[in-house]
């Protein structure tokens, strides 16, 4: 049964004709969250959905945050990005906050495993109808050495549990194309590493996923605007490729 988050995303996917999740990690206490507000304002047409990091919940704090996503809850999902690694009382808690927050879906590791690790944080997904990104391998080069060996394991956890998505590297796609081959249609693939990493825009969506989480090529462009048409362009290019 398809879920109400990827239900959600896929519908202000097809809206907005936009496979792009911005990822946003910037800390400055003093204009993190006011440079968010801008962003999310001017590119409301361009974006599906807004990945907020760590450094940023740090920074704007979870109040502030609760704000901003309340003020633009109908024109983006919003994603936690905080790769949760925890046992499951703490993952727990650390969800029902970010859900409580407004958060529509939280990213956590899968090496942990599910019974007293992942199963805190399904518990809390499912008593609050929000969603699940599992991480099964990261767009970084050391991701190969404990991470990505695991590749196949990890999925199977996204698919027996009821993730809704997976977080694979753009940088890496023959690992985009294995997680497509495993999971086909039944989970979310959502690519980083796309621009300031080296994967060219375009990359995550040729070998199978559904997404790319795009970062500074955006958020640090002097017009982001333009940039997220640029890459928007490139995404129509190859999703009318695949279309064929």
């Amino acid at each position: 049964m398809e879920s109400g988050f990827r239900k959600r995303i896929l519908k202000k996917a097809f809206e907005k004709n936009s496979r792009i999740i911005l990822a946003f990690d910037d800390h400055d206490e003093d204009d993190a969250l006011g440079k968010l507000n801008t962003l999310c304002e001017s590119l409301r047409e361009h974006l599906t959905g807004v990945k907020i990091g760590l450094p940023t919940m740090l920074s704007a704090g979870l109040n502030g945050l609760r704000m901003m996503i309340n003020r633009f809850k109908d024109e983006y999902v919003f994603i936690a990005d905080v790769k949760m690694a925890d046992i499951s009382y703490v993952n727990s808690v650390t969800a029902r906050l970010l859900y409580e927050a407004g958060f529509d879906a939280v990213v956590s590791h899968g090496f942990i495993g599910y019974e007293g690790g992942l199963d805190g944080l399904f518990r809390e997904t499912g008593r609050l109808a929000r969603g699940v990104i599992i991480v099964v391998s990261m767009s970084h080069v050391g991701s190969r050495e404990f991470i990505d060996p695991g590749v196949e394991k990890l999925v199977q956890v996204a698919l027996t549990y009821g993730a809704d998505g997976v977080v694979a590297p753009a940088t890496r796609t023959q690992i985009v194309e294995k997680v497509k081959k495993m999971a086909e249609n039944s989970l979310l693939i959502m690519t980083p590493g796309v621009g300031v990493q080296g994967a060219p825009y375009g990359a995550g969506l040729s070998a199978g996923a559904d997404f790319e989480i795009i970062g500074r090529s955006i958020t640090g462009s002097p017009n982001p605007v333009e940039k997220a048409l640029e890459v928007r362009r490139q995404h129509g290019r190859i999703l009318a490729q695949r279309a064929c």
